[in-house]
């Protein structure tokens, strides 16, 4: 059996574990002004909401040439998350995938509640960077890597309004200039179940070979159409940063959220 067959088996065995469980799992969704459960990142970078005690997310995200993302985070404590996730691409077609050299994770602790005047405040690590992994040891998108970041609710006549804001140090590859960058980013609740996110986040540290200093602008729409299930789908590199984009990238994804 190869790295590859081995792989799919322990997702489809924890897949089926988690399905199996259903009865016995009260399960809430996150999208619209009636979400019961926090949205962990804008679109790929965190905010500073966390998972509650015994909350558990799992996520599917359906990237380009057929690539398949998969994550899952649990609330191990009040205030900390713990996650895992892996990829590979492309996962349909000829000739066996790229994978992802190492199952990679991400640590959120929340070190302020939110309240009326003040944001929520976070700090983590996320070492899980989005596309294809490429020989020079990196992704098409670096991860957050560490990092630390703020969030505000604020409640007007149109639904939710949700700023987020931080500063992140890539670590899988090192920031290309040894520097910091910064992202900032709105979500705004539509209905009761339909959310839609921007994010901006700096690229003045990258690579010139992959990126140039535009910055990465990505939006998503995600959509609960019923308890536990939300549906997303991402407008990626809406400036067209990438060396050599032409065009910007759709990514679709589907996430359960439950509590044992």
């Amino acid at each position: 059996m190869n790295q590859y067959n081995a792989s799919i088996i322990r997702i489809l065995i924890c897949i089926a574990i988690l399905i199996s469980m259903q009865e016995f799992v009260h399960a809430q969704g996150s999208s619209g002004s009636k979400g019961k459960m926090p949205r962990l990142s804008i679109v790929d970078m965190p905010t500073a909401r966390i998972l509650p005690q015994r909350a558990y997310r799992v996520s599917g995200l359906l990237m380009q040439e057929s690539g398949v993302l998969t994550q899952a985070s649990y609330g191990l404590a009040k205030n900390v998350n713990l996650g895992f996730s892996y990829s590979s691409m492309p996962l349909f077609g000829e000739g066996d995938p790229t994978l992802q050299p190492l199952l990679l994770f991400e640590i959120k602790a929340r070190l302020f509640a939110e309240t009326k005047k003040t944001p929520a405040i976070a700090i983590g690590i996320n070492t899980q960077g989005i596309g294809q992994w490429r020989d020079v040891r990196r992704f098409d998108y670096n991860a957050p890597g560490i990092y630390a970041c703020a969030s505000k609710n604020i409640v007007w006549e149109a639904g939710m309004l949700s700023l987020h804001g931080g500063i992140n140090y890539p670590v899988m590859p090192a920031a290309y200039s040894q520097t910091p960058s910064a992202f900032l980013g709105i979500e705004q609740s539509m209905y009761s179940n339909v959310t839609f996110s921007v994010e901006y986040s700096g690229t003045w540290n990258e690579d010139p070979l992959f990126m140039n200093r535009n910055g990465l602008l990505n939006c998503a729409v995600k959509y609960s159409p019923f308890k536990g299930v939300n549906l997303f789908f991402q407008g990626r590199d809406l400036l067209e940063s990438r060396a050599n984009a032409q065009g910007f990238l759709r990514y679709a994804g589907i996430e359960y959220i439950g509590l044992f």
